[in-house]
């Protein structure tokens, strides 16, 4: 009997060992490591305050701890800091930009330790309830090491938006430092469970206060720069450039949560922070950046709304999150709304927190009722980019994509009813097909009425059912590209409200075909033999922003409309290029996957991989004739020879050939004529981020990063007249990609 309690200890302790081990099971750096990358990090910021920076010094203090933990945080959040500062260091040696590097290289390494803040209190939370107060104590150490070491940036003021909106000035002290050291207090009162539930709960609100808190001094970052450019846009371009380099790389800390309710603003600030300075505003960015914070208090408010009365410290923490979102928003709301109104927000978010310890259904609604209201009335008063159309689109194009969904709803029915089909296709559908057709000699009328025969016939109906969404999809692209074109090539000839026009009945036509454009990206596994899901580019909001952009340039207030539109074009026609690509990579996909296994499902995937290509054919063919040719009888022979990495690797050599065409004219246009070097530029970019993701499995992230560095350093280049820094961009991108198709078939 003796020997089972002794059992019993022994089995606890393992148990004890095996929970903390879980604990760190995705970390590998401790306290001390992170103390010591911590050290590096204040080195290397005395380093690139020298004159020369001395590269050298910088990697030797990066190498080792620091490196460790950016490596650290790479793996655990799917990024790739680490090649970002090994080509900042680069670019340091390489004497190009050295200041732009070292705030490069500063502001990546304070997203590590943000980032480390972020994933140590997540790892907390998820092991609140088995790990040990030792176990979740050490965790806290690490998260609390990684926040000091940003405790500088915490301490900064708020910028706020001038009382004419057009400028920003420093606020009052956020207090964000001492903020956030208090709540790790708090946060440690949690740990040893003594009323666990209780605990829990606390646990719950002190984590979003930390890293929200964290979070809203980087938006103070953010706005701190965007002061910096507008304030010496005019009279130092020096600093204007380094002012907005760290923008840029401030704002990647705080992108994601932006962007996931205000995706094409994100694009909007992105947009700002690399381009030219002079097109920012700052109401634009302050209500940008707003627009998606207050999807984000919207969104903690719904997760306390299905949370109250059923889970307590849930709907504390989400009634937490509510309020430290909105913390955010406080200056910038009394400035458009009055002092009163934000008394009257912040009274509501607390008696959302009250009521939601109390589990309170009723008072939590009305809080949230309270919140809604004054957030609808702010968000009125923002300046937000939108597309607005201007113009009675309803003749053919409005008429043939509504026919264009109600088709999409038929072909999912079993059984297909192809008069059904056919009479949806009749009438303003068809008459936009076959004025397509007629524009470039196509014969997709024809297509379509044989592939409704086949459906009336019964035979392979999913198959013509696929054909005929695909051939709709191509002619709603081709409208697009002629619409575009044609208000590009009338600039000068036709009067605002023609051109308007146009590019509304683009836009328009545009949206039968969004959501093509919105899905993820499809990449080569690592053994290259199958296709699989990459991270999203959110091509849908690159081209909506390219529309209101464009539309715009339309007014012809300045000189640089024309060529203007003529970007927005570009960003308009190589990203839907990208989506019909990415849809070609998604067939390949399912026919490799269904292909052992379901053969008429393989077929199917087959046909609609023939279709999109036949949308962008071109654009391979016209560098790469004989790959474009085996890319076409894989998808039109037999299902066994198709070959994801033979697909991918034509598609690539394609594209690669149109970057070197647009390497060309710049070369041939980049004394001549400045307005098209910044298009081929533009266009060499949109092109290369096609493959960008391949060549990154292919060579590493670090050749990617210098592919995206060279290409941002030739458009700026090109803006700066630097004959030698475009030389060096240029060499850069044929080195990366010589070596990039050496690895392709």
């Amino acid at each position: 009997m003796k020997l089972i309690p002794r059992f019993i200890i022994i089995l606890s302790s393992f148990l004890m060992l095996y929970v903390s081990a879980t604990v760190h099971a995705a970390t590998t750096s401790n306290k001390e490591a992170i103390e010591a990358a911590a050290a590096a990090f204040k080195t290397i910021g005395t380093l690139r305050r020298e004159t020369p920076i001395n590269a050298d010094a910088i990697a030797s203090a990066y190498a080792g701890a620091l490196q460790t933990l950016t490596q650290e945080v790479d793996t655990t959040n799917q990024l790739s800091l680490d090649s970002d500062i090994l080509s900042a260091i680069e670019d340091i040696k390489k004497n190009n930009d050295q200041k732009l590097a070292g705030q490069v290289i500063d502001k990546t390494l304070q997203r590590v330790f943000y980032q480390t803040v972020f994933n140590r209190i997540a790892t907390i939370r998820e092991q609140f309830k088995e790990a040990t107060p030792t176990a979740l104590n050490q965790m806290t150490d690490e998260a609390l090491v990684s926040a000091q070491a940003l405790s500088s940036t915490a301490a900064r003021p708020n910028h706020v938006l001038t009382t004419d909106r057009q400028s920003l000035v420093e606020g009052t002290n956020s207090g964000l430092d001492i903020a956030i050291n208090e709540s790790f207090e708090r946060i440690r009162n949690t740990l040893n469970k003594n009323n666990p539930d209780e605990d829990f709960a606390n646990f719950g609100i002190e984590r979003y206060a930390t890293r929200m808190s964290l979070a809203r001094a980087y938006y103070n970052s953010v706005l701190r720069e965007v002061a910096g450019v507008l304030n010496n846009r005019d009279r130092d371009p020096e600093t204007t450039a380094i002012e907005q380099k760290e923008g840029e790389i401030f704002y990647r800390i705080i992108e994601s949560l932006v962007a996931r309710d205000n995706p094409v603003g994100n694009m909007f600030i992105k947009a700002r922070l690399t381009g030219n300075p002079s097109e920012i505003t700052a109401d634009e960015m302050v209500s940008e950046l707003n627009k998606g914070f207050i999807g984000r208090v919207k969104a903690e408010m719904k997760g306390q709304e299905d949370s109250i009365g059923r889970d307590r410290a849930q709907a504390m923490a989400e009634a937490a999150g509510t309020l430290y979102f909105a913390n955010i928003l406080l200056p910038d709301l009394e400035l458009r709304l009055g002092a009163d109104v934000r008394s009257n927000f912040e009274n509501a978010l607390n008696n959302l927190q009250i009521a939601s310890s109390e589990n309170s259904e009723p008072k939590s609604a009305e809080a949230r009722q309270a919140i809604s209201t004054i957030l609808t009335n702010y968000e009125n008063q923002l300046k937000l980019t939108k597309f607005n159309k201007t113009n009675d689109t309803s003749l053919i194009i409005d008429g043939a994509v509504s026919s264009y969904q109600a088709i999409g709803e038929l072909r999912n029915q079993t059984p297909m009813n192809a008069d059904a089909i056919a009479a949806e296709y009749e009438g303003d559908l068809q008459q936009l097909t076959q004025i397509v057709d007629g524009i470039y000699g196509l014969s997709m009328n024809n297509d379509i009425l044989n592939a409704i025969e086949v459906i009336r016939s019964g035979n392979e109906t999913a198959l013509a059912a696929q054909a005929i969404d695909k051939t709709l999809q191509r002619v709603f692209a081709l409208t697009v590209y002629n619409r575009i074109t044609l208000t590009l090539d009338a600039f000068d000839s036709l009067p605002t409200d023609a051109l308007e026009l146009e590019w509304d009945r683009a836009y328009a036509a545009f949206l039968a075909i969004i959501g093509t454009a919105g899905r993820e990206n499809k990449v080569l596994t690592a053994d290259k033999l199958a296709i699989e899901s990459g991270s999203n580019p959110d091509l849908d909001d690159q081209i909506t922003l390219a529309f209101i952009n464009g539309k715009e340039a339309l007014v012809k207030n300045s000189a640089e409309d024309k060529t203007n539109l003529a970007l927005a074009r570009e960003n308009i026609v190589v990203p839907l290029v990208r989506s019909f690509l990415i849809g070609v990579l998604r067939e390949v996909e399912g026919i490799i996957s269904e292909r052992d296994r379901d053969i008429n499902e393989a077929r199917e995937k087959q046909i609609e991989g023939e279709y999109f290509y036949r949308i962008v054919e071109e654009f391979i063919s016209q560098t790469n004739p004989s790959g474009s040719t085996r890319i076409k009888s894989q998808l039109t022979g037999d299902l066994a020879n198709v070959s994801a990495n033979e697909i991918v690797s034509e598609i690539s050599k394609g594209i690669m050939g149109q970057v070197k065409n647009n390497l060309r004219e710049i070369e041939s246009t980049f004394q001549a004529d400045k307005n098209q070097a910044t298009l081929a530029a533009e266009r060499l970019s949109l092109y290369a981020n096609i493959f960008l993701p391949d060549l990154a499995l292919r060579l590493g992230s670090l050749e990617r990063v210098k592919m995206e560095n060279a290409l941002q350093d030739l458009k700026e280049a090109i803006n700066q007249n630097k004959v030698d820094k475009a030389i060096d961009a240029r060499e850069t991108i044929l080195s990366v990609i010589a070596n990039y198709e050496s690895q392709l078939i």
